[in-house]
């Protein structure tokens, strides 16, 4: 069960780039490389918007799904690339648990 780690350019935001790793224990962690900023979130705050040519990806409170924590938009063909390695990391973080 290991890691996996992208890097996306971000439509629309004059080449900037997120560095996004998808830890299987169900986290997601993100950091816009050229602000050298970081954020994350569970998978179970993560909602996947589409609009157009992009995606935005929203992050949001447990407690109150109103009050977002973050959000970053993504080319939709990277959007569905996250989406894929999020529920493939969901199945083997499963599967493991079941195991044990």
């Amino acid at each position: 069960m290991l890691a996996e780690n992208r890097l996306f350019t971000l439509p629309d935001e004059s080449g900037l780039h997120a560095d996004i790793t998808v830890v299987p224990t169900g986290e997601l962690k993100v950091t816009i490389l050229e602000k050298n900023s970081s954020m994350q979130g569970d998978f179970n705050q993560l909602y996947f918007y589409s609009d157009g040519k992009r995606t935005e990806l929203v992050c949001k409170d447990q407690l109150v799904p109103e009050n977002i924590q973050w959000h970053v938009h993504l080319a939709n063909d990277d959007a569905r690339e996250l989406a894929k390695l999020i529920e493939m990391a969901e199945e083997e973080y499963e599967i493991l648990m079941r195991d044990l």
